[in-house]
């Protein structure tokens, strides 16, 4: 399997759209892999997880076309992972497409059906909405894909299990420690992970006030209870990702030299990784 992370940020992008913190400027002066735009990721070049407003940036930076892409599974539905008005250039005379292009699936929990009733009003069959119940797994283009319920700021955020080849990745993007439910489905099935990639929107911050993301002492926290259920072991590859401008040290090459101390890799903006 292969990741592909196309932007690494959270809400505000980093640096912060109308922001002049330390965080902010500094990154603007470093430049590099400190500059992140708006969450999302590519699957073996197949399955996108996300939609932000950077998404038309990301393909045109990354070289490849959205009309080879035709599965889209979403996490939440805040503005930084979810921006279905893009999707109303999918219309007649927006998109011209050629035969068997004009099918594209969005994937995710109820929550998408208010969020994209514009767009699917106005692109027809050309877009399809699939509702996901959390704890079941489902065939999607040539992934297993199981939504799990994930602890964050609307109604059903989700966390995902992607398997292909035998190989199983956790995507746990946005979402604080992991609910009790969750952490049962995992300890019953017992999935082995390859590669797991967690939220680290407060980057090294020792204490957080509230419980819908996370920081390098959670992803310690939740990496110990994962290897203690055997779902992940040496050769598990732990990536944090999902940065915000307040997170505390949270520049590329500070979390860098955190998250090696922890045995974590630090994702940006482009970082493809296969495992």
């Amino acid at each position: 399997m292969k990741i592909r992370y196309l932007g690494t940020a959270a809400a505000e992008g980093y640096p912060a759209l109308f922001c002049r913190c330390p965080n902010c400027e500094e990154a603007r002066k470093r430049g590099g892999r400190n500059i992140r735009t708006r969450s999302q990721a590519l699957i073996d070049d197949e399955l996108i997880i996300d939609f932000p407003s950077d998404s038309y940036y990301h393909a045109v930076l990354n070289g490849f076309h959205f009309t080879d892409i035709h599965n889209y599974i979403f996490t939440h539905i805040h503005m930084d992972h979810c921006y279905p008005k893009d999707f109303l250039n999918l219309k007649e005379g927006y998109a011209h497409l050629a035969e068997g292009e004009a099918n594209y699936n969005i994937y995710g929990s109820e929550d998408l059906i208010e969020m994209f009733a514009d767009a699917k009003n106005t692109c027809g069959d050309r877009l399809v909405i699939n509702t996901l119940e959390p704890y079941k797994t489902y065939e999607i283009g040539n992934h297993k894909v199981t939504p799990m319920r994930a602890k964050h700021g609307t109604p059903h955020p989700y966390i995902y299990i992607i398997e292909r080849d035998g190989k199983k990745l956790l995507y746990a993007h946005d979402t604080g420690t992991f609910i009790d439910e969750t952490w049962a489905y995992l300890e019953k099935e017992k999935p082995v992970f390859n590669f797991v990639s967690m939220d680290g929107t407060e980057g090294n911050k020792s204490d957080l006030p509230y419980d819908h993301h996370m920081c390098i002492p959670r992803n310690v926290k939740v990496c110990e209870k994962l290897r203690e259920l055997g779902l992940i072991n040496d050769k598990t590859i732990l990536c944090v990702n999902h940065f915000s401008h307040n997170g505390t040290d949270s520049l590329y090459e500070e979390m860098c030299e955190i998250g090696k101390a922890n045995g974590f890799i630090i994702s940006y903006d482009g970082m493809e990784v296969e495992f």
